[in-house]
């Protein structure tokens, strides 16, 4: 019987079109499930009981990397979607157990994550992310460290588009003359739509300066390294520039929050299609401010 990783691997993810990325991510998930039982989950693994237990067992024994404090909800949550969701396909093409039975819908309870409150990077801190990077020394594929962090930082904010996008970026979608940059449907999240952003006449100048041919990559460094230690190097940054470690995602934050305190929806910035979606994961309350009812109120004291 394959195991459900292979399964992930070989099947699921193919036809799903899924990113190298959320394959990481969903083989995460697999790997402490395979922690759990003692070997890889197979098919007749898929039962509402174990799955249950086993996510009862992540939330009892498991600790985050930093802080070493108790895991969240939220980690415990998305081990349970990313599960349903391949459970669910499984189910919907009719796979058996080794007994001949059909797998069954999972039918557990979904545990609750709290919505946490949007947590954006302000404006001094991203000018103190600014600066730390720009002494950063080195090379990254041949481009000075330094001008890759600080110059990506810049477009993330001015663009607000999310760090996988924005390492996708080749040259030949860049308009320095107009100071545009082109996001192409396939490198973003949905791979529905194909969009143009403006930035800065001063971040386009500074992107300039190393300018390389059309097929490169503006921000090579998946050219010769894994993803992953650009996270890591990221929370090194955090830390050398004294700044409250905070993932890529909250530069978008800070993108939406900023344009809202300006009165201005992020929806059509952000590429969502109701301000629903902005106001309850992208405004920061430390940036737009927050409304009472007490404001409104009459005075009956």
């Amino acid at each position: 019987m394959d195991t459900i990783r292979t399964l992930l691997v070989e099947r699921i993810a193919p036809l799903k079109d899924l990113s190298q990325r959320t394959v990481h991510l969903y083989c995460c998930t697999l790997d402490r499930w395979a922690e759990y039982l003692g070997r890889e989950p197979v098919l007749d693994d898929l039962d509402d009981l174990e799955v249950a237990k086993f996510l009862r067992w992540r939330a009892d024994n498991h600790r985050r990397r930093r802080g070493n404090r108790p895991l969240s909800r939220g980690s415990v949550a998305k081990d349970s979607a990313q599960l349903r969701s391949i459970w669910n396909w499984i189910a919907k093409k009719r796979m058996k157990r080794t007994n001949g039975d059909l797998i069954e819908f999972p039918d557990y309870k979904r545990p609750v994550a709290p919505v946490p409150q949007p947590k954006a990077f302000t404006a001094d801190e991203l000018r103190q992310l600014l600066q730390t990077a720009r002494h950063r020394k080195g090379h990254i594929s041949g481009v000075p460290a330094a001008w890759l962090w600080s110059t990506m930082i810049q477009a993330m904010f001015e663009t607000g588009e999310r760090i996988g996008a924005i390492l996708a970026i080749r040259w030949s979608q860049v308009d320095l003359e107009r100071c545009q940059v082109t996001f192409l449907a396939e490198t973003r999240k949905g791979h529905r739509e194909t969009i143009t952003r403006a930035i800065s006449p001063q971040l386009a100048q500074r992107m300039g300066a190393r300018q390389r041919a059309a097929s490169e990559r503006v921000w090579p460094w998946l050219d010769d390294r894994e993803d992953k230690s650009l996270y890591a190097s990221w929370a090194v940054l955090c830390r050398t520039a004294k700044v409250e470690y905070k993932s890529f995602h909250s530069i978008r934050k800070a993108t939406a929050s900023y344009m809202k305190k300006a009165g201005v929806s992020a929806k059509t910035q952000l590429g969502h299609a109701s301000e629903e979606m902005a106001e309850r994961h992208y405004y920061d309350a430390r940036i737009v401010g927050t409304q009472s009812a007490v404001e409104y109120l009459p005075d009956i004291g």
